[in-house]
């Protein structure tokens, strides 16, 4: 199977560049090991961040206010990407999403963000996106074609984001990367109550106004604390939340469904999901999980033969694969969870096995 010879192919050049402890170090990393979801794998540029959101779910599961780059060169990284079993390398390989518990684009972490980009779109190509609440720097217009840049803005006031730049110093961050034919969306995460309903047609306006096309809504996910922190700001979410805990979070009941309806009255696109955007502004498509299809599934074509090799290589003796309907693929065997998912991650489909 092709995506698997790609994998072969780029841990051999990468293996040439590092020494031995690097190697050894790359491998013993949770990149190499996480399993990424429909959505794709997160890459952690650091870990902490300072900014201080209200919202932000980091500080409960024990991340600090304060950021520390990340242990692995760029060239680790994407060593440890290559070498997750579950991960399928290659233009149309795994969704790769940069940012997830800290902000890429600190002063902290910001070259080391920029380096990760960069050392996976030059040796895996697989579908990069960042999301960030800095001004993005001018310098991801040159990191892959299709990039996709998710600029996270709440409201145009910032208020429960004192520490992080102005939105707006964002937005016209990201808008001068559109001039530059960048793809980057605007990503309204998370929808707060009585804050960001209160702005939102400012808010898109402007959007537009700065050349914005697509939007992302996201909802609000909350613990004690965040419902906490949010109150201290004169915000009360408790009334849309049925339970809460100390560190599972919880989404609010608060419907995405008429912001999406007043973007769209005003011309966007409107995205059910942010690594949506990462497909549409790669030109691609997938069908991996309940939000889909998404772009054009005509592009999805799997080829039987090619993965009914893939799985006698891998030790499944007299397997026989089909394509049903072109959006699922049926397997006469039960996988192992290593290959079930390196699978769908390789043809963006899901794969549907016999009962037990």
């Amino acid at each position: 199977m092709e995506a698997w010879r790609a994998r072969q192919r780029v841990i051999k050049t990468l293996e040439e560049k590092l020494s031995e402890e690097e190697r050894r170090e790359a491998r013993q990393d949770h990149h190499a090991r996480r399993p990424p979801r429909p959505c794709g794998i997160t890459i952690h540029t650091g870990a902490g961040c300072p900014l201080a959101c209200a919202y932000c779910y980091i500080y409960d599961m024990g991340f600090p206010g304060s950021a520390k780059p990340y242990k692995l060169s760029p060239l680790q990284l994407a060593y440890a990407v290559a070498t997750n079993p579950h991960v399928a390398v290659g233009p149309w390989g795994t969704l790769v999403a940069v940012g997830s518990v800290t902000e890429p684009f600190l002063p902290q972490t910001r070259e080391l963000a920029l380096g990760y980009m960069k050392a996976i779109a030059a040796y895996l190509g697989n579908p990069l996106q960042v999301s960030t609440k800095m001004p993005p720097p001018p310098e991801l217009a040159e990191v892959q074609e299709g990039l996709d840049v998710l600029i996270s803005v709440t409201d145009l006031s910032g208020k429960l984001e004192p520490r992080a730049p102005p939105p707006l110093e964002r937005l016209r961050a990201g808008a001068e990367l559109i001039k530059r034919g960048v793809s980057a969306t605007l990503f309204v995460r998370p929808i707060v109550p009585g804050i960001t309903d209160r702005d939102l047609t400012r808010l898109l306006a402007l959007a537009a106004e700065l050349g914005y096309r697509r939007v992302v809504f996201g909802t609000l996910r909350v613990t004690k604390g965040i419902v906490a922190r949010l109150r201290a700001f004169g915000v009360d979410v408790a009334p849309y939340v049925r339970e809460l805990h100390e560190r599972r979070q919880t989404p609010i009941r608060y419907p995405k469904e008429k912001f999406a309806a007043v973007a769209r009255q005003m011309g966007f696109e409107v995205l059910p999901a942010s690594c949506v955007a990462n497909v549409v502004a790669h030109g691609q498509a997938c069908a991996l999980c309940g939000w889909g299809p998404c772009g054009d599934v005509k592009k999805l074509k799997v080829d039987v033969r090619d993965v009914e090799e893939y799985l006698e290589t891998r030790g499944y003796k007299s397997v026989e694969v089909s394509v049903v309907e072109g959006l699922k693929i049926r397997i006469n065997k039960r996988l192992k969870p290593i290959d079930k998912i390196f699978l769908e991650q390789a043809t963006r489909l899901p794969v549907s096995e016999p009962a037990r």
